[in-house]
């Protein structure tokens, strides 16, 4: 028989073989002394012929020792950005329930996370999304099933959110985005964003292999879902932004197909290409206060990008080959656009003279 202890994300597992039957399993806990006794209790269990218990040791984790191993045990098959979101959607959640088990939530307990949240003036959008994370870690544990009957997601009842850039507004933000060299990376996302339509997580992921400037294409196979996977068409503005990009890339012999085209640069500017950029954060802010458009979100630019192809009568399957998933809510919204257009375009066409058809008709209604 084979014993072994070794720590892994910070939770100690165990890597025993008994009667020629090896068993690596998470032991829980964080301390060596605790990991040592729990793995001598399981090993005297799986002597005497208990079956493997995976889930009850998952089960008697805290939330954050959990995310790390069910992060471990699903990292070769998922994407490192869904790695990263459970992750960031585990903080919250970590630091609420502090050293509570997984075994030991109770449906109160969810309630008293969503009022929790919602008191911090979060959406419901943002909590749902981090009880979803918390649900997979229960359904791992085999637990889900004690709360599923009780749990209720909050219900959205504000409308979408987002606002479209005047051309006036676009101008002025575009004159100052490119006024500073350092504002580069910014400048371009913000192009990206607004006239092509990508959200900012799939400028982060963009590849140097992910784009063809002789051809006018990018590939964007790494968005907020599968459904956002698509080829939008670049056009003259983004060709351009991406040269100077590439440009500006191979001075530092970061061209390779793999490197990333906003790559990775500490505080003194060192860049790593094999590395996403993680925020354009501060430059944006800077852009938005110089421009007087503190109040625009970046995602304001895609929401600008699907209004303007609303606008002009785009049909909504060319808008998602182009931009990707639009929810059916946002699509109701960008409906109405449509009409608008179409109403000015009514009025538009309306003759300027009295028709005399006109005047019967006036007449037959009266």
């Amino acid at each position: 028989m084979a014993t072994g202890l070794y720590k892994r994300n910070k939770i100690y597992w165990m890597d025993a073989t008994v009667n020629g039957q090896r068993y690596r399993e998470p032991l829980g806990t964080s301390d060596w002394k605790e990991a040592r006794t729990r793995r001598n209790d399981r090993i005297s269990e799986l002597k005497n012929g208990a079956p493997l218990k995976r889930n009850k040791a998952f089960a008697s984790m805290t939330i954050a020792e959990a995310i790390d191993v069910y992060v471990e045990e699903r990292r070769a098959s998922v994407s490192p950005r869904m790695l990263n979101y459970w992750k960031e959607q585990a903080r919250p959640l970590s630091r609420f329930y502090k050293d509570l088990k997984l075994k030991r939530l109770a449906p109160q307990d969810l309630n008293r996370y969503q009022n929790a949240r919602l008191d911090e003036g979060k959406a419901p959008k943002t909590i749902n999304g981090e009880v979803s994370v918390l649900r997979q870690l229960l359904k791992h544990a085999k637990l889900w099933y004690r709360l599923k009957e009780d749990y209720k997601p909050i219900r959205n009842t504000k409308p979408p959110v987002g606002r479209a850039l005047t051309d006036e507004e676009q101008e002025r933000l575009f004159f100052v985005a490119e006024s500073r060299s350092d504002w580069m990376y910014a400048h371009a996302a913000a192009t990206l964003g607004i006239y092509c339509g990508l959200r900012a997580c799939e400028i982060k992921a963009l590849t140097w292999k992910d784009i063809d400037l002789t051809v006018g294409t990018l590939d964007v196979r790494r968005s907020k879902t599968p459904a956002g996977w698509r080829t939008p068409t670049l056009n003259e503005v983004c060709k351009a932004v991406l040269t100077r990009l590439r440009t500006n890339a191979a001075l530092l012999g970061a061209v390779n197909s793999e490197h990333y085209v906003f790559p990775w640069h500490g505080r003194e500017q060192k860049i790593d290409p094999t590395k996403p950029i993680t925020s354009w954060r501060s430059a944006w802010r800077s852009i938005r206060k110089a421009a007087g458009l503190s109040d625009v979100r970046f995602h304001d630019l895609r929401h600008s990008a699907i209004t303007t192809l609303a606008e002009k009568g785009t049909p909504d399957w060319i808008i998602m080959a182009q931009v990707g998933h639009v929810s059916p809510a946002m699509l109701k919204t960008y409906s109405h656009i449509r009409r608008q257009a179409l109403n000015q375009a009514a009025a538009t066409l309306e003759p300027s003279f009295r028709m005399k058809q006109s005047e019967t008709n006036a007449e037959l209604i009266n």
